[in-house]
């Protein structure tokens, strides 16, 4: 992972902070298209969520200002009738804005849980119009402990939002080490993934090997609900440099899945790490295989739900 510029990380900084409007952000030229005179409502909703030392635009940027959840040429091409939004949280790792090792994973997840339904209620969402979400690296992990909030396995739950976890119908992990590999945690695989800026905060570090056990219970509590969701786990296949000249994949096929999860799919990227979810084009081999995911599971989902109302 590139070290970010300073004004990089002015811009980062500046994203982390907590504001209502910066949680969710949508564009409304993807809500709908006209056909024949006439404009179909949106019906579905497509979440991204970034990673560690991620940004809700710029984790999904592209070497060429290419950001592919927004560029009509590229998503909102092809998933015409879907409302796009990034949620954007304080994922920093250094700095003076770093507050990742002081929120448990439990908070940020729980926070996740109540800005979609917040923002769902807020613009008269109905109930039962399917999310997709798309998670990238740690986004991941936040987004099972998400789900498992919302499904009520863990103290503090709130009724309505189990509707998080009912109306969420498909899932990309793009990434997410779910597990350890080589002999290490999936925390201690956290650690290495942010080493490639040569360091870590060492209070993350503790942190992060500190919920090595959370992390793992996890598995076994995601795939008693895992049987909800179409699920595709996307992992690299291309090797990211690390320090001192080192090169190793970081999130390898055995890591980026969840062993027993339902109704899912593993699939390959021809990319390092870093650059996972960045695409800079439309004529990007693992573009087109992120988006086809994302179009046959649309389709999937229309199929299940054919006695809803589309437009």
């Amino acid at each position: 992972m590139a070290t970010p510029s300073k004004d990089e990380r002015a811009n980062l900084e500046s994203n982390a902070s907590l504001k209502e409007n910066h949680q969710l952000s949508s564009k409304p030229s993807v809500y709908g298209r006209t056909i024949s005179g006439m404009t179909c409502l949106v019906h579905h909703s497509i979440v991204a969520i970034h990673g560690l030392d991620g940004d809700r635009e710029l984790s999904w940027t592209a070497e060429n200002k290419k950001m592919w959840l927004k560029d009509p040429d590229m998503l909102p091409a092809q998933a015409k009738n879907a409302r796009i939004l990034t949620y954007g949280y304080n994922a920093a790792t250094w700095g003076e804005q770093q507050q990742l090792a002081e929120e448990k994973m439990h908070s940020l997840a729980e926070n996740f849980v109540s800005r979609v339904v917040q923002y769902r209620t807020r613009t008269s969402t109905p109930e039962d119009r399917p999310m997709i979400f798309i998670a990238h690296s740690m986004g991941g992990i936040i987004l099972k402990f998400a789900l498992l909030y919302a499904n009520g396995h863990h103290d503090g739950h709130v009724a309505e939002n189990k509707l998080f976890s009912e109306a969420t119908k498909g899932i990309l992990f793009i990434g997410t080490p779910h597990q350890g590999t080589s002999g290490i945690t999936a925390a201690e695989s956290f650690v290495k993934i942010y080493t490639m800026n040569g360091e870590v905060d060492q209070t993350l570090r503790q942190h992060l090997v500190a919920n090595s056990e959370t992390l793992h219970d996890q598995l076994a509590d995601y795939c008693s609900i895992s049987d909800k969701y179409i699920t595709k786990f996307f992992y690299e296949l291309y090797k990211s440099k690390l320090p001192k000249d080192r090169l190793e994949v970081l999130v390898p096929k055995f890591s980026a899945v969840v062993p027993g999860a339902v109704n899912a799919e593993p699939l390959g990227l021809h990319k390092d790490h870093l650059h996972l979810v960045k695409f800079t084009s439309p004529d990007d081999d693992d573009y087109e295989t992120v988006v086809t995911a994302i179009v046959l599971m649309i389709h999937e989902i229309l199929k299940k739900n054919r006695g809803q109302s589309i437009c």
